[in-house]
């Protein structure tokens, strides 16, 4: 995008929001601009309300809030380096419209690594799916608004942040266990489970690489933990996965493990639509 002269502009909402203009992050102090920026955003491409604007920025509107937005607009645009008004954000009854161009936002990005990934697992290219997950996990750098009052539009987004994380994750580890990546799925979801402890597909995953590792007590420690955990917080016993999985240790059934494995991506293979991730204008 070109914004006076030869300004390129990129945003990040894949977390705290960013704004770089010219290689040089611009922090954007006011959290009304912060919070339509990122709306705006977060449904590039489409017309976003000014009733929507207002419902993202206030639980509780107050008096004069629709002149509000239009002041905040005009602050954001100045801000964005627009040489005329319609450069970035258009005006489009009955709001406004933001318009990218070529790849500035990170979403694009993560859009682009999911799609490679989801093509590269169906054509049994397990190693570059992986790289291809993996690239887009690092991306991934928290939630956009941190806790803050989060609208409909914005909040859903976070949502979808937070399960697409945990898909790029639980991808990533099916991935590397197809191409007999033991050792850097044991390294990957040893880092990850402290963020998801709850997740019982990554202890099957991590229990898994530790068993094809050769590492039996190793991987019925982790079933432990897991029962552990699981009985500690949610008050429940291991699912059924996760007991076959011991069951799979104890009997030593390598053979039964791969097939495990085998069935996981197949399954997955299936669940993703062929297009890959949603578009950035479909979250909300």
């Amino acid at each position: 995008m070109r914004c006076e002269g030869s300004s390129s502009v990129h945003y990040a909402i894949l977390g705290p929001l960013r704004l770089v203009i010219n290689g040089e992050p611009r922090p954007i102090r006011s959290r009304n601009l912060s919070i339509i920026l990122a709306t705006l955003l977060v449904k590039a491409g489409n017309i976003v309300t000014v009733d929507d604007l207002i419902g993202e920025v206030w639980a509780q509107p107050p008096q004069r809030a629709r002149d509000a937005i239009y002041v905040h607009i005009s602050k954001l645009r100045q801000q964005l380096g627009n040489k005329s008004q319609d450069d970035v954000i258009w005006s489009q009854f009955p709001g406004y419209l933001m318009r990218l161009h070529g790849e500035q936002l990170d979403l694009q990005l993560f859009h682009r690594h999911r799609i490679d990934g989801h093509r590269n697992m169906v054509n049994g290219d397990y190693k570059a799916a992986a790289r291809d997950w993996k690239s887009g996990l690092s991306l991934c750098r928290g939630t956009l608004l941190g806790g803050a009052y989060a609208g409909p539009i914005l909040g859903s987004f976070d949502s979808w942040l937070e399960q697409s994380r945990t898909d790029c994750i639980e991808l990533t580890a099916w991935s590397q266990l197809s191409a007999g990546l033991c050792h850097e799925v044991i390294d990957f979801l040893s880092l990850h489970l402290t963020r998801y402890p709850l997740n019982e597909i990554l202890y099957q995953q991590l229990m898994l690489a530790f068993f094809l590792s050769r590492h039996r007590a190793q991987s019925l420690r982790i079933f432990h933990r897991a029962r552990q955990t699981l009985a500690g917080e949610l008050g429940i016993n291991p699912g059924g996965d996760l007991r076959m999985m011991q069951d799979i240790v104890l009997t030593d059934d390598v053979s039964r493990a791969k097939r495990v494995i085998a069935s996981a991506v197949a399954s997955r293979v299936s669940d993703l639509r062929p297009s890959g991730a949603p578009a950035p204008s479909s979250f909300c």
